[in-house]
């Protein structure tokens, strides 16, 4: 009989394998938001709006497999795990409440991307909230995995990760001059002297040491759903920026996403 336990191992491979799909996929398909934005990809709504509905199904899904595990007494309340997941919310809180009020202009998102973000977000808050809360053994996170090796330098990458995502994210809200302006501007300073997508940059630290602090394989996959996502995402905003500004742009010799690397 198939157990839950087999039945999530089996989800997570499937989703690492769908990342790899996806990360082929967008090296030829750039995806309709933002900057790179067209109508071809079907009915769309205001970006405010489509980032508020594919950013809080993740919040709310994961809080519901939390209070789950509590109710029935799947897993004892636990400070790690808990701890965790607050990491997790604050992230997820800021992009789903904070993100889209303080956004400038009048773009729009596919409600063909929307939909496909709350199907991953649905998804992701399953893998991470099955992990910390059912699957995870039960003598895993203890209290002294506060000071535990991973989770220490899982923890740092991680902030670091969200205070360059938060700030660039911030540069590049400032440069439009207000709620109405509709224009692109060249963002600089900060981690954008050296990388065009720092935001992207960021993000992805922030995935990545929450892989490490958690120590878990529903970490990692959720890591490179953002690297499948985020690495094509920085490649084509950065052929735009070139695009829009040309050569002034490219005298800045500026890193797609990873500085010295690409």
């Amino acid at each position: 009989m198939l157990t839950f336990y087999t039945f999530y191992d089996s989800f997570l491979f499937s989703m690492l394998g769908l990342a790899v799909v996806v990360f082929i996929a967008l090296q030829f398909i750039t995806v309709a938001y933002g900057m790179t934005f067209n109508n071809r990809w079907g009915i769309s709504i205001k970006s405010k709006w489509g980032w508020w509905l594919m950013e809080t199904p993740v919040f709310i899904a994961i809080l519901i497999i939390y209070g789950v595990s509590l109710y029935m007494g799947i897993k004892p309340f636990n400070v790690v795990t808990s701890f965790i997941l607050l990491l997790f919310l604050l992230h997820y809180g800021q992009r789903s409440f904070v993100f889209p009020i303080l956004m400038k202009g009048d773009s729009k998102m596919p409600l063909s991307v929307v939909f496909f973000g709350i199907f991953f977000n649905f998804c992701n808050a399953f893998m991470q909230g099955s992990w910390l809360f059912i699957v995870c053994p039960d003598d895993m996170y203890k209290l002294n995995w506060f000071w535990s090796p991973q989770f220490i330098i899982g923890i740092v990458v991680f902030f670091f990760g969200m205070i360059i995502n938060l700030h660039s994210d911030r540069i590049i809200r400032q440069l439009r001059k207000s709620k109405d302006d509709n224009n692109y501007y060249l963002p600089k300073g900060f981690f954008f002297e050296r990388i065009n997508s720092s935001n992207y940059f960021g993000e992805l630290l922030e995935w990545l040491g929450f892989a490490i602090l958690t120590w878990s394989f529903a970490g990692f996959v959720f890591f490179c759903w953002a690297f499948a996502n985020l690495v094509p995402r920085a490649k084509a905003v950065y052929f735009r920026y070139s695009h829009f500004f040309g050569e002034r742009f490219n005298q800045l010799n500026r890193w797609k996403i990873f500085p010295y690397i690409y």
